[in-house]
């Protein structure tokens, strides 16, 4: 029996970044599915097909075969769709083959046009040619949140009152065990910190840096994850002051510790399709603070302090706050919690397997077939005061 449905598998041919994550954590989270009693019948229904050169990413109930000779666009483009004919595709990173109707795009926000500066030109090409003509010629097409529907139909002009939002899911940090030697290895052992992830342009490393320097808390460091070397948003010569420390590339394990262990973990953010980092801190019980300009606000909501991107002087303020009042560090630590407990890699898995199915003309036989896929309406997460789109 040939598989019904086949994953784009060039993610494992890439680096380690947020859509790669995505389709990392649903594929784990679909083969999770398909060993229980509720998607049995999906067993041999789905594989992944990836580029020859795709590393080892072993599953129990979805088979990964490779095929084809080339990489890249090209064999997402050719290779891919020549070697799962009359397969239902399934593409978790954004672009998928254009010459397929039948395939569902994840398209995960639309910074490549809200910041051009930050990506080369021939990326910038290439997802600027790829990206709309998917979006109007796929069966269907899905988002990560209300904030990126919004943007997606603003930014490149297409109808999206059809596209689904599915959130991305926190629970892969919970199920690490925290390393928490990396606490002693970059001396915070006994001592209080503010936690920034990731060094990125959109992160707005700069005014992370700045805040902390304005909150004059001597008894208090700054920890900046992400590559040693990278660009910092201008913040360069800051990156020595005293009392930042520099912890380079971590682990999920890693990361766990420091979410722990920080007093709060901080995300003004430029442009942020979802925000992960913030929803994984404050599934660990660590407070985040948040820019109020993007989707981190709706996903986020009010169990995270919110501020302006550029309001250095609020952020400096609400670190202090934090740092200052105990009893509002552990309401919000509560509340983040209980907030992030909401998004799990299996409901996402869900809404991907009942709308493939549903598009493929065969309904799975679930208990969970009547359960809507997942929204902003009816996961309740959108904060009061922002608006939400119909669909």
């Amino acid at each position: 029996m040939h598989p019904r449905f086949s994953i784009n598998g060039r993610f494992l041919t890439q680096p380690m970044a947020g859509v790669q994550r995505f389709a990392i954590e649903v594929s784990k989270a679909i083969d999770e599915l398909i060993g229980g009693t509720e998607y049995r019948e999906l067993a041999g229904q789905i594989e992944i097909c990836a580029p020859r050169q795709a590393r080892d990413f072993p599953l129990r109930h979805i088979p990964l075969r490779r095929a084809g000779f080339g990489g890249g666009y090209f064999w997402e483009q050719v290779e891919f769709p020549f070697h799962t004919p009359g397969r239902f595709l399934l593409n978790f990173c954004g672009p998928g083959p254009l010459i397929k109707r039948n395939q569902i795009v994840v398209v995960h926000d639309a910074t490549i046009r809200a910041q051009p500066e930050n990506f080369s030109p021939q990326f910038r090409a290439a997802y600027n040619f790829l990206i709309p003509r998917l979006i109007r010629r796929s069966s269907h097409s899905m988002t990560v949140s209300e904030f990126s529907r919004r943007e997606i139909g603003r930014w490149y002009g297409v109808d999206v009152s059809r596209m689904q939002v599915c959130y991305l899911g926190a629970d892969h940090i919970s199920r690490t065990p925290a390393d928490n030697g990396i606490v002693e290895r970059l001396g915070l052992t006994g001592r209080r910190f503010f936690l920034g992830v990731g060094v990125s342009k959109n992160k707005n490393v700069g005014a992370i840096v700045e805040a902390y320097r304005r909150c004059g808390l001597d008894d208090t460091l700054l920890v900046l994850t992400g590559q040693r070397y990278a660009w910092i948003d201008g913040a360069q010569s800051s990156v020595s002051m005293e009392g930042i420390r520099s912890a380079g590339y971590v682990t999920d394990a890693e990361l766990r510790a420091l979410y722990e262990h920080a007093l709060a973990m901080l995300s003004p953010s430029l442009y942020e399709g979802f925000g992960l980092p913030p929803v994984e801190a404050m599934l660990c019980g660590c407070p985040a603070i948040i820019s109020n300009n993007s989707a981190m606000a709706e996903i986020c909501g009010h169990a995270a302090l919110q501020c302006g991107p550029h309001d250095i002087d609020e952020l400096a303020r609400l670190m202090c706050l934090v740092h200052d009042d105990p009893v509002r560090r552990s309401a919000l630590s509560a509340a983040g919690r209980d907030r992030a407990a909401r998004y799990t890699w299996r409901s996402v898995a869900v809404s991907l397997l009942r709308l493939c199915a549903q598009l493929d003309g065969r309904p799975l036989n679930s208990s969970e077939a009547d359960r809507p896929i997942a929204s902003a309406r009816n996961l309740d997460v959108v904060p009061r005061g922002t608006a939400s789109t119909s669909g």
